[in-house]
């Protein structure tokens, strides 16, 4: 797509997967989304099999623009987002996640950007957290989130937490891959559509809010997907043990090194939390096979 003499500009789909959210964090992200500076055609939320089913708020049900997608079962965040962008036939995608609250001009810089970088088929811009001084978030924005710079430019991949793609690119790769469940769907798909011929960028004008409730349990889980850690049938759990002391240790140099003492009680209280969720799980199971 182009500069196109055209005043008419491309429409923009919106879609938003959610599994067990905050209900006030679903709202919270579709108010953002509905006072964008650029017009959305629809936004799609997809409840992908909720053990709750999601509602939506009372005002977004009489908005013609948002429309509630019910999933049988979870298919995890790639299905979600497939399913919604079937039923879509804008050219441009904006997936955003719930607890993202886009900035009002967070739309038509993404749609000006790729409208001036043909090449480009994914935009994304920085993420920044409504509580920036709670220690559990300062630790998730240093060590589980990208790092955002002050110059646009070309990345490897857009992280998933709010990105406009050209729906020709993510056609031209079949979409998300639904094997990638929870984690790493935003690095595949961009690796695809950059073996396809295109590029992913980062647009530092923007920004996105972060409300995300961090707690302990939330970035244990976090962090035991980082180091590929699902399932006791998915991983190894003497493997995890040698990989999360191993970053652990690293991280807690790091930390020391660069005066960062605050951390390291967070340092400390992730691995334990981490390791005894795994070692948990991995018991349980253990029992469900013996018996």
């Amino acid at each position: 797509m182009g500069p196109s003499s055209s005043n008419i500009p491309p429409a923009v789909d919106v879609v938003i997967p959610v599994y067990g959210e905050r209900p006030e964090a679903l709202a919270a992200t579709l108010s953002a989304c509905v006072k964008q500076e650029y017009p959305i055609a629809r936004i799609f939320v997809v409840d992908d099999g909720s053990p709750e089913p999601v509602s939506l708020p009372d005002w977004a049900q009489t908005c013609p623009q948002i429309s509630l997608l019910r999933l049988p079962q979870n298919q995890g965040i790639s299905g979600a987002r497939n399913a919604a962008i079937a039923r879509s036939d804008a050219p441009l995608l904006a997936c955003i996640n719930t607890e993202v609250l886009p900035d009002p001009d967070w739309l038509p810089t993404c749609v000006s950007y790729l409208s001036n970088h043909p090449g480009v088929c994914a935009c994304y811009t920085r993420l920044i957290p409504q509580s920036p001084k709670r220690l559990l978030t300062r630790w998730r924005m240093r060590f589980l989130e990208t790092k955002f710079g002050e110059q646009s430019g070309p990345t490897p991949f857009a992280p998933g937490h709010a990105v406009l793609f050209r729906r020709e690119a993510v056609a031209a790769v079949g979409g998300y891959d639904p094997n990638y469940r929870l984690h790493h769907e935003d690095s595949n798909i961009c690796f695809r559509m950059k073996a396809a011929g295109w590029e992913t960028h980062y647009v530092a004008q923007s920004r996105c809010i972060s409300i995300q409730a961090d707690s302990l349990e939330q970035l244990s889980k976090k962090e035991l997907r980082e180091r590929g850690w699902y399932s006791p049938e998915e991983g190894s759990l003497a493997n995890l043990y040698v990989s999360i002391c191993k970053l652990t240790f690293i991280r807690v140099g790091r930390n020391v090194v660069k005066g960062r003492f605050y951390l390291l009680p967070v340092d400390a209280a992730i691995w334990a939390t981490a390791l005894w969720i795994a070692t948990t799980r991995t018991l349980r199971a253990s029992r469900r096979f013996v018996a």
